[in-house]
């Protein structure tokens, strides 16, 4: 990539200056602009000031500075990908550690569960991915997506959790989703990606979604750096997870709520009453107490009601 990105942060820099760490034209360095612009970085102009990055972006030298915890050591800032779960993959399959993170600004194949498309905006959204590699039996995996869930609602401060791992606005749209693939051996999980979006900025999120914005100003790198320590911290509790389920549980807007479910054997109507200690939902439907596994089903409407 454009050894210009390197250059670039938060305040504005001449075409002059760039130019000169560089050791280039000012016609070099506006065609890199232009390079990193089709790439996907939100490289921002202004006349009389030159060029600069928007505000917040989250480069390695900015999130660096901000970091605390051992993810992300590994970090690599991109344009445009794919997916970022595929970029990952292939980093687990080469051996890359516990902790490392892709973000990209943009994802041409983005999605989330249940193959949908997740859209990402540069310079407004968090798109990203990370590598765990977990010493934990397979029974535990079950957890981790709402795990990744709470430390959402943990680094964004507002909102609450539509069963197992959306972060939803306190009016009920979609803030953010969780993605999470594994590579699984016997009763071992060799590794884990995890997938996360996040509408940060206004203008990222679709239709009916909702942008973090809109309860006050923010920071994506800021945002992102509480987010990893957030996601480290809630990860070290699966190996005790009662205090997890019970921080899920306080900010659960599924519970207490009439639900309709869909599932392998057909869709479920009830009232969600409670979450197992295996992260399952527990419905009750008609006299019946009903555990929903977050694997191969959807939570696809509340229904209103208590």
């Amino acid at each position: 990539m454009s050894a210009l990105l390197g250059y670039l942060h938060d305040h504005y820099q001449s075409g002059e200056a760039l130019a000169k760490a560089l050791g280039v034209s000012r016609t070099a360095v506006w065609k890199q602009v232009a390079e990193l612009r089709k790439a996907g970085y939100p490289v921002e102009t202004q006349r009389g000031q030159g060029y600069r990055l928007t505000p917040g972006s989250p480069t390695p030298a900015a999130l660096e500075a901000l970091r605390s915890g051992s993810f992300a050591a590994f970090y690599a800032y991109l344009g445009t990908v794919d997916s970022t779960q595929e970029v990952l993959k292939n980093w687990a399959l080469d051996g890359a550690e516990e902790g490392a993170v892709v973000l990209a600004e943009r994802q041409l194949k983005g999605r989330g569960r249940r193959g949908r498309a997740w859209a990402s905006v540069p310079g407004k959204s968090l798109t990203f991915s990370l590598l765990l590699r977990p010493a934990l039996p397979l029974s535990a995996l079950p957890l981790l997506p709402l795990a990744a869930g709470l430390a959402l609602r943990d680094a964004c401060g507002v909102g609450g959790l539509k069963w197992p791992n959306d972060l939803l606005s306190p009016d009920g749209r979609k803030l953010a989703g969780v993605l999470l693939e594994a590579q699984v051996s016997g009763e071992e999980v060799a590794w884990v990606l995890l997938g996360i979006g996040l509408n940060v900025h206004r203008g990222a999120a679709p239709p009916g979604g909702a942008d973090l914005e809109e309860f006050g100003p923010v920071s994506r790198v800021q945002v992102l750096a509480r987010l990893l320590a957030s996601l480290e911290a809630r990860y070290a509790q699966l190996r005790n997870p009662q205090a997890l389920l019970q921080d899920y549980r306080a900010n659960s807007y599924t519970l207490g709520q009439r639900v309709r479910v869909a599932t392998a054997q057909g869709v479920i109507e009830g009232q969600a009453s409670g979450i197992a200690p295996d992260g399952g939902l527990l419905l009750q439907s008609e006299g019946t107490t009903h555990h929903i596994g977050a694997g191969d089903v959807e939570l696809v409407g509340f229904l209103g009601g208590s």
